[in-house]
């Protein structure tokens, strides 16, 4: 995971994101705990796939860290 100094845009996010990693969540509560702007998954030597899909759309569901 890398500190990205701005936030995504929409069309960024699938250059940017590994949103089917094993470790994704775990780095977007770090990265929202910290307060990064943004983070980027790319060159991330952790990356291990889900067998299965999270749709964008279920992650949307959960609440970040700072609503919480």
């Amino acid at each position: 995971m890398q500190k990205l100094n701005h936030e995504l845009q929409l069309k960024e996010i699938n250059i940017h994101r590994k949103e089917e990693c094993v470790h994704y969540d775990d780095c977007l509560t770090e990265a929202s705990a910290l307060l990064w702007p943004s983070f980027s998954c790319k060159g991330c030597e952790s990356y291990h796939c889900h067998h299965t899909n999270i749709l964008s759309y279920e992650r949307a569901s959960t609440p970040l860290a700072w609503e919480v």
